[in-house]
Formats: C-alpha cells, structure tokens, sequence
C-alpha cells in the first residue's frame, strides 16, 4: 500500500529541503541506521521504499486527492502550514477511530481471545504503538515520527518554524 508522509527539515530553500529528506527517508526504509528502523540491516524497517515528489515516476504527482503539490513547502506559507495540520488532523483522525474499535473489541472479548488475536485485537495495540510506519504521517529530519499534535508542536518550538520545509514522500508499506 501508498501513503503520502510528510518530513519536516531545516532547509535554506526547497531543493535543499527535498535533499535533507532524503535522509530520513533513507532511515525509514532501512538503508542507513536511524530512528526510522531497529538495526543496521534493514530488517525492520518501516516502509519498503520512498519517492519524493520532484521524481517524474511518483504516484501523487498531479494526482486529483492532492492536486499539484510542490516537492517541498515552506513553513512560513500559508500552504505549507495548511499541508502540516491536513497530516496532524488525519493522524489524529485514525488515532481516535482506531482507539474506538480497539475498545468496542476489548469491552466484547474475554482475555483468552484478546491473547489469540482475535478480531486482530493485538494488532491494533501494536499500529498505535508504532513510532514510524503507516500509523505515522509526520516525521523529523531524523526519521523520527512525530505521533502527536503536541510533538509536532515541540518540534516546531524547538526547530524554529520560520527555517523549517514539510517535504511529501509517497512510501511503500
């Protein structure tokens, strides 16, 4: 499956913003050693493989649910702004809609069911505990999620919002 995640980076302008991102990504897909992945070999990562959207070949160029979005975005634009809090509001979305299911589940199984995995109870426990993968829409230029409103807004103090790009990558999971 495809997702569009976004990265934010420090950068002077938008190629150097697309050119740190690579870095991340790259932690996130398991070929340098990173926040994004648990050892060196690359034997678990969080994605499969990335594309950035100054590629010609990448999915959601162009693409009708996203229109035509730029390789990187300022955060000091209105559309940068507005292209971070769409990802916050939609990680915050599944978050809750994914808690609710994990309760109705939890409320109508025994502990023997829970244990075997039943209705993929267990599974659900693990995708909100992920700290990078498909329950992760925002990243720093380390790799590492940014699972919340508030550690986005840490990140934004601590990083100064006014050098900071959010950069959209289509990963593979």
């Amino acid at each position: 499956m495809y997702m569009l995640i976004r990265v934010l980076v420090p950068a002077v302008g938008s190629s150097e913003a697309a050119s740190t991102t690579r870095y991340a990504l790259d932690c996130l897909i398991g070929i340098r050693i990173g926040i994004g992945n648990s050892n060196g070999n690359g034997a678990s990562t969080a994605f499969d493989y990335y594309k950035t959207l100054d590629e010609s070949t990448t999915r959601y160029r162009d693409h009708p649910r996203y229109g035509d979005i730029d390789p990187a975005l300022s955060l000091q634009s209105e559309t940068g702004r507005q292209f971070l809090e769409d990802a916050v509001e939609a990680q915050e979305a599944w978050l809750h809609k994914t808690l609710d299911k994990l309760r109705v589940k939890l409320e109508s199984l025994d502990l023997e069911s829970v244990i075997d995995d039943v209705n993929l109870t267990r599974f659900d426990w693990y995708r909100l505990g992920q700290f990078a993968g498909p329950s992760v829409w925002i990243y720093d230029r380390h790799g590492a999620g940014l699972r919340s409103r508030s550690a986005v807004e840490r990140h934004l103090e601590h990083n100064g919002e006014d050098k900071l790009w959010v950069v959209p990558a289509d990963v593979h999971y």
